[in-house]
């Protein structure tokens, strides 16, 4: 009866470190995936922005002048991203109270039409289709939502994921007013 015991004891351990291993594994993968989009979207901060191939639904290119001069954000996103559509909620009021900073969406991935066309639908300010994933490639843009604020052809802030914290949420929007 005691080998009975010693053995389900045995196996009750294992089965507990097994699932600490997991549990461990899962938050590590987490934490990192976290950390690289946070990375991903400060990678280009301080640096020129490189050319751009921006298209709209007409196939009509957006000059890089409208890039390189003034102050705009831009708001990478992809059609069918929960993430960017939380984004696109909070976006909504924000882009109204800054009609003087101009918000360009920048979609990097899918059909061309069918993308535009879903990110126009959701989000409050011009969408544009990045050809051949020219601008998001030469930034290192793996994930979205990823917001970049330029001045003057400079990325001079970063912001990866999507702003669903409300904390995040006041801190953009103070930001943002103070601009």
């Amino acid at each position: 009866m005691a080998a009975n015991a010693k053995s389900k004891l045995i196996w009750l351990a294992s089965l507990a470190i097994l699932f600490v291993l997991v549990f461990c594994a899962g938050f590590a993968f987490f934490y990192t995936r976290q950390q690289q989009s946070a990375a991903d979207a400060r990678r280009g901060v301080g640096s020129t922005l490189p050319h751009a191939e921006l298209v709209d639904e007409a196939n009509q290119v957006l000059p890089d002048a409208a890039l390189h001069n003034g102050r705009l954000i831009l708001v990478f996103v992809a059609p069918d991203c929960g993430a960017c559509e939380a984004e696109a909620k909070f976006l909504q009021p924000v882009v109204k109270q800054r009609s003087d900073v101009p918000f360009y969406g920048v979609v990097s991935f899918g059909e061309q039409a069918t993308a535009l066309r879903a990110a126009q639908a959701e989000f409050p300010f011009k969408v544009f289709y990045d050809r051949n994933f020219h601008l998001a490639g030469q930034l290192g843009i793996k994930r979205v939502p990823i917001k970049l604020y330029i001045e003057n052809g400079v990325i001079k802030k970063a912001w990866g994921g999507a702003t669903t914290d409300a904390a995040k949420q006041a801190e953009f929007v103070s930001w943002l007013e103070k601009l």
